[in-house]
């Protein structure tokens, strides 16, 4: 039973299998019947595709031959209009350059020179392509008249709005720059910082320029026309304004001169601040200066002959170094007058970099500089060398106005580095001549100053008082030490002080070490001059005069603080100054011995007096009172202007004379050596005390 069912279920499953494959074999040949219709419709979908193809290629071909042909038009034509542009140009333009360019501004200005490139391109056309056009010749000949007429409009645009700068607004500048306190001080400044005028105008100028300058034409040349002038026209101003407001009329350089402004108005409260400081600083240095090295104070109610006392100076100041008609301190004036005449240059040339910014190329910019600034120097050098010609005549003479070109030098060198920036980037090399002249004349002042030591031919006064020679040494060596760096800095450059140093010990302090070699060399010179004019005076007197000269030297010396200074160059100058004031003195002491020998005796009196003794006796006290009454009228008027050796000397005369002479008239005014004895007993010790008491005080 189980095997027919198994055979009954397998039959089903083979009759379902054969029916499967009977679908199979159905669904197959609908297949291949499907595929050979659609292989049928490919084919003919081919065969079409390939017929239109056909059809099709031939007219791409000429639809491209077409196309090639048409943008080949297109650029014929656009061809044809540009060189039709050039050849119509000259004609299209010949009223615009005509006309020449408006200046009233950068658009205007504009339209000129994209007119002008238009030219230059149909130049560079017609040059390539056709040369030997009768066109060519009209666009060169309009190119060339624009050109000129944008340069003639260049220059007139600058002259219009170049102006010198005054004199007052220079002295703002230089006031401003050098005082570093003073803030938010506005100083007016014609053409906005520039020279050139308004802003609008400057740049249709730098527009203008920098065509110019790409064309190959910069308009270097009129910018020398124009501002070479003006930067000299305003130096010329500046240099007159100094000389009209007499800035060189006073040592002391009259402060109320520089602050008064007659041809301005615009004035700052702050900016007479900066100038009234700057004022009264070089009045306090001069004031200081003349102290320290006389012993002198400045004030208004001194007269010249006050003045001169100390130093035996005249009262018309000749022998001081102020020849006729000119007040004292003309070489400080004048040097100080060169010094802002430098720092006007400066600020000039400063100024003239700022308005060349921008109008000619920064190659072309140092020629431009250094040939508008040319004339400048020259005046600057010229005043330079002035100053330093009248340090050399005061030099010669002695003067305290030999230094005065030191001061000068100094100034230069503190512009310098202002100077090579304001020029950048031109050569500084003309200021570098400047300067280095300047030294030159500096050094050879020194010696120049020596060597008048050595020719001074003023005689001392007659009183015996410090001689000018003296004072003016002094006051040279203080005037210098003012400038210490300036000076030591240039005498390390000569040979002779390099080695003079060489044999000194090492100081820390190379330019205190220079001045001290100096002025070695100053005091040694004046030491024999003042050696051999005290040869015209008589013993007393030479040894007063010579005192007082060395005493005055000394206390010049520790007062301004040069003593620390010639220490450098000579360890034992104080103690060597002491030990020759103190021989002075023994010298001035040993002029009593002669008043000393008529009351000394070599043998004591008898008791009782012969004749021969009666006569001796009033030989003595005839011969001394006749020698005292001429010593006292002698010394009575020697000068000894130092109140504490005036005491010393008076001390150390009582010292030498009342003991011999009390003793003396202890020891015979009792005697009757005389019928008369009042004719021979004139002076008691304590009247000769107070006479002794009166020495030197008329002419102190």
């Amino acid at each position: 039973m189980y095997a027919i069912e198994k055979k009954f279920e397998i039959e089903m499953k083979l009759k379902k299998e054969m029916t499967n494959i009977q679908e199979l074999k159905a669904a197959a040949n609908r297949s291949s019947a499907l595929a050979g219709d659609v292989c049928n419709v490919l084919g003919a979908c081919e065969q079409r595709l390939q017929q239109l193809e056909t059809a099709v290629l031939p007219l791409y071909g000429d639809t491209a031959r077409l196309q090639h042909i048409h943008n080949n038009m297109e650029r014929t034509v656009k061809a044809l209009d540009h060189v039709i542009n050039f050849y119509m140009m000259s004609r299209e333009l010949a009223d615009l350059i005509q006309a020449g360019p408006h200046t009233s501004s950068t658009e205007s200005l504009n339209i000129y020179l994209e007119a002008l490139d238009k030219l230059a391109e149909a130049q560079n056309y017609f040059n390539k392509n056709n040369p030997q056009s009768v066109e060519l010749e009209n666009i060169n000949q309009l190119y060339n008249t624009g050109v000129l007429k944008l340069e003639s409009a260049f220059e007139e645009l600058l002259s219009r709005n170049t102006r010198p700068l005054s004199p007052t607004t220079l002295m703002d500048m230089i006031a401003l720059e050098e005082d570093s306190s003073v803030e938010s001080v506005s100083v007016s400044v014609s053409g906005s910082g520039c020279g050139c005028g308004n802003g609008s105008a400057l740049e249709t100028m730098r527009s203008a320029a920098a065509w110019l300058s790409a064309a190959g034409r910069p308009p270097a040349a009129a910018l020398l026309a124009v501002r070479a002038p003006a930067a000299r026209s305003s130096l010329t101003a500046f240099k007159d304004y100094l000389r009209s407001r007499s800035m060189a009329a006073s040592p002391l350089m009259k402060s109320k001169n520089l602050l008064h402004r007659s041809d301005s108005t615009k004035k700052t409260s702050k900016l007479q601040k900066v100038l009234e400081k700057r004022a009264n600083k070089l009045m306090m240095k001069a004031s200081q200066t003349l102290e320290q090295s006389t012993g002198l104070a400045i004030g208004p109610r001194r007269s010249v002959n006050e003045s001169c006392k100390m130093c035996a100076c005249p009262a018309d100041g000749e022998e001081c170094g102020e020849g006729p008609g000119q007040g004292p301190g003309q070489e400080e004036a004048e040097a100080e007058c060169a010094g802002a005449l430098a720092a006007c240059v400066c600020r000039l040339a400063r100024h003239e970099q700022r308005a060349a910014l921008g109008l000619v190329p920064l190659p072309r910019l140092p020629a431009l500089l250094a040939a508008t600034l040319k004339d400048c120097f020259a005046l600057l050098a010229a005043d330079v060398e002035r100053a330093c010609n009248r340090s050399h005549r005061a030099a010669s003479r002695c003067s305290r106005g030999a230094a005065a070109c030191w001061a000068l030098l100094a100034r230069l060198q503190r512009l310098q580095p202002d100077v090579q920036r304001a020029l950048q980037p031109a050569s500084p090399a003309p200021y570098t001549a400047i300067l280095n002249s300047c030294q030159q004349h500096c050094v050879r002042t020194l010696e120049e100053w020596v060597e008048g030591v050595k020719s001074d031919s003023a005689t001392g006064a007659v009183d015996g008082t410090v001689h000018q020679l003296a004072a003016a040494a002094l006051a040279h060596c203080h005037a210098l030490a003012a400038h210490l760096p300036t000076v030591g800095a240039a005498l390390a450059q000569e040979p002779a002080y390099v080695r003079a140093a060489s044999q000194l010990p090492a100081v820390q302090d190379r330019n205190a070490l220079m001045l001290a070699i100096y002025m070695r060399k100053v005091l040694a010179q004046l030491n024999l001059a003042l050696r051999s004019k005290s040869e015209q005076y008589p013993d007393a007197l030479k040894a007063i005069f010579l005192l007082n000269n060395t005493l005055y030297l000394l206390q010049g010396l520790q007062r301004g603080g040069l003593l620390d200074v010639l220490a450098l160059a000579e360890p034992q100058c104080e103690a060597t100054y002491r030990e020759i004031i103190q021989e002075h003195k023994n010298n001035y002491l040993q002029s009593w011995n002669k008043l000393l020998s008529h009351i000394t005796l070599d043998e004591p009196m008898p008791s009782k007096l012969r004749d021969k003794d009666r006569q001796l006796l009033k030989d003595k006290f005839a011969s001394f009172n006749r020698e005292w009454e001429e010593c006292r009228r002698a010394q009575t008027g020697y000068s000894v202007p130092d109140a504490e050796l005036r005491e010393s000397l008076k001390r150390d005369n009582k010292q030498a004379l009342l003991p011999a002479y009390t003793a003396f008239y202890d020891a015979h005014a009792h005697l009757p050596f005389s019928k008369n004895p009042d004719k021979y007993l004139k002076y008691t010790p304590l009247q000769i005390a107070t006479q002794l008491d009166g020495y030197f005080d008329e002419a102190a």
